[in-house]
């Protein structure tokens, strides 16, 4: 089956595809939509379009990847109930049950519509509520409810508002309570047992499932599944992607469905500009002015070795290789050396917007590493010949040279392998005898760069680094704790730089990719043991907010280990769960 066909196959049946609430179950391809709403009779405080958010509205439970399950618990106006779906065999139920005592004056809004400017037709007859589909299909809503009679100024579609003193069943098939109840069992059961096969990791897989089920949408404008970073960031831009995100996005996916690990390669990898270029973000325009990290054929290789399909692998190989070819015109210099850049309208009046916009391209967006950066702007290069971006460049030529053969291109070998040798080469001459590490090169000064990072490590996926500078970077800088290593790892910025203490975005707190992209290089060093140990502090680290408010975060604070402490760390980014991903991954080392 093409990814095309894969694609087309996915966007059918029962799921929380809307984006922009997560009570709202959507029938694929019609775009039927049942969207729940919870109502206060006393005040007539209503929640509506509800999302995963710092607020303590809505909280995870258990859910498949698929939507075949899914469970939240909602409080609403100090009201708390369980809202649990099920879908099958093209049929819906959804639950809702009343937790604690139960109260007769919170009401279930139901509404049906048909979302994206669809057909159909909407039908309230006798009280019940029924859409009717081009091709004739008709879906109808049973409740094990009366309706109470009820006129909402604010709910302008077709609707019933019934009381929760009692659980409410909402069926596309007429179904009790104690049926839904039996329903509701069995899918969830069904869930656990996945997750049970993960032993002392069930609350990680469990955190992956969730974060990446729930941000699971489909994309009305380019008719597609595809996972945003999350919904928040999501709001009102369709199927908006971040680049090396979304990567990352099809790696946590692979652990349970391989349908959404390779339909999110495809997505991004659809975003490649003709010069190959995948760009920071998709845009419904096509126009993007930089890239993002380069982790492409990296992450594509894992899903690659771990399904053995070689039928995929000639399908998003050209893309990925594109890529590789892109950033090696565009971003490397004559000497070997890799800067981040950008690609936009050169203006020699407007460097400093050139200059953010070439940090931004490196994902670290104010990193301190680029405070004194040059901008270049006859060649769109930030003038700094970044170790982590090297690193990076040599992954991919790497992961590039492993599935060549299979994906049908053995002539590309020797390319790659002499773009991998150059970047190498250029690589060993960032080297600090003084420091004992591989440190950026300002190439406006020619000095070497003291600020580090987590992305000093990626310099380790050069085979042609020596075991006494692997030893060098471990013991004085990674496993240092004055450095990066202590209670909570890793920060973006080591501990004794002067920004360390701003703990603001990428100056010091905690991003989950920087850790899984060292934990990828400390493997390939052949330094097992700490990656051991990184993946377990990063596990130890993920669960602290899972546990205590089932959030996963964009990033977290190197200080308290918190994400919740600032504003600027969305509660349900799915890379996050990054930092749960390596525990797992590392129990096969």
């Amino acid at each position: 089956m093409t990814l095309a066909d894969m694609q087309k196959q996915a966007i059918h049946g029962w799921n929380t595809w809307y984006s922009e609430s997560v009570l709202t179950h959507v029938l694929l391809p019609y775009g039927f939509a049942v969207n729940l709403s919870l109502r206060r009779a006393g005040n007539g405080a209503v929640l509506r379009a509800p999302l995963i958010t710092r607020e303590p509205n809505v909280r995870v439970d258990v859910r498949s990847w698929d939507g075949s399950y899914t469970c939240l618990h909602i409080n609403h106006d100090n009201v708390r109930m369980k809202v649990e779906s099920a879908s099958k065999d093209g049929q819906q139920v959804i639950l809702v049950t009343p937790e604690g005592c139960y109260n007769t004056m919170e009401q279930l809004i139901v509404e049906i519509c048909f979302l994206w400017g669809r057909e159909g037709c909407l039908t309230k007859e006798n009280g019940q509520l029924a859409g009717i589909c081009p091709d004739g299909t008709r879906i109808p809503l049973y409740s094990n409810s009366n309706p109470i009679p009820c006129f909402l100024p604010e709910v302008l579609l077709p609707s019933q508002v019934f009381t929760l003193d009692t659980p409410v069943v909402v069926s596309t098939v007429p179904c009790r309570t104690l049926e839904a109840r039996a329903i509701m069992d069995e899918a969830r059961a069904a869930v656990l047992q996945e997750a049970s096969g993960y032993g002392a990791h069930i609350e990680s897989f469990q955190a992956i499932q969730n974060c990446l089920g729930w941000n699971l949408i489909y994309d009305p404008v380019k008719d597609r599944p595809c996972a945003p970073v999350s919904r928040n960031w999501n709001r009102g831009l369709g199927g908006r992607l971040f680049c090396w995100d979304t990567f990352f996005a099809a790696l946590l996916c692979s652990l349970g469905s391989k349908e959404m690990a390779y339909l999110n390669i495809k997505a991004i990898l659809d975003e490649a500009s003709a010069e190959g270029m995948i760009p920071n973000a998709s845009d419904i325009n096509g126009n993007s002015n930089n890239s993002q990290p380069p982790v492409g054929s990296m992450v594509t290789e894992h899903i690659w070795r771990k399904y053995g399909d070689d039928e995929f692998l000639r399908e998003v190989y050209p893309k990925l290789l594109g890529w590789n070819t892109w950033y090696t015109n565009n971003r490397m210099t004559k000497e070997g050396y890799l800067c981040w850049g950008s690609n936009g309208p050169q203006n020699l009046s407007n460097k400093s917007a050139q200059l953010h916009t070439a940090k931004c391209e490196s994902g670290q967006d104010n990193s301190p590493m680029y405070d004194d950066a040059v901008y270049d702007p006859e060649t769109g290069l930030c003038r700094i010949a970044d170790v982590g971006l090297a690193g990076l460049y040599i992954k991919d030529c790497r992961s590039l040279i492993a599935m060549a053969k299979a994906a049908g291109h053995p002539e590309d070998i020797p390319m790659l392998t002499a773009r991998m040798d150059k970047a190498e080469a250029a690589l060993l001459t960032l080297w600090s005898e003084e420091d004992g590490i591989f440190e950026n090169r300002d190439l406006v000064t020619g000095e070497l760069g003291k600020r580090l990072s987590p992305t000093n490590f990626y310099s380790l996926f050069s085979f042609k680094v020596t075991e006494e500078q692997k030893r060098s970077m471990l013991e004085r800088h990674l496993l240092n704790p004055d450095e990066f290593w202590g209670d909570y790892v890793l920060p973006a910025i080591s501990k004794n730089d002067p920004a360390f203490p701003e703990q603001n975005y990428w100056r010091g707190r905690i991003w989950a990719p920087l850790n899984a992209i060292v934990y990828e290089a400390l493997k390939d060093a052949g330094l097992t043991d700490a990656a051991k140990q990184l993946a377990q502090k990063s596990e130890q680290l993920f669960l602290i907010e899972w546990r205590e408010h089932r959030h996963v975060h964009e990033n977290y604070c190197a200080i308290d280990g918190l994400g919740c402490s600032v504003r600027q760390s969305d509660p349900f980014y799915h890379w996050g769960a990054l930092l749960g991903y390596l525990a797992i991954d590392a129990e096969r080392l």
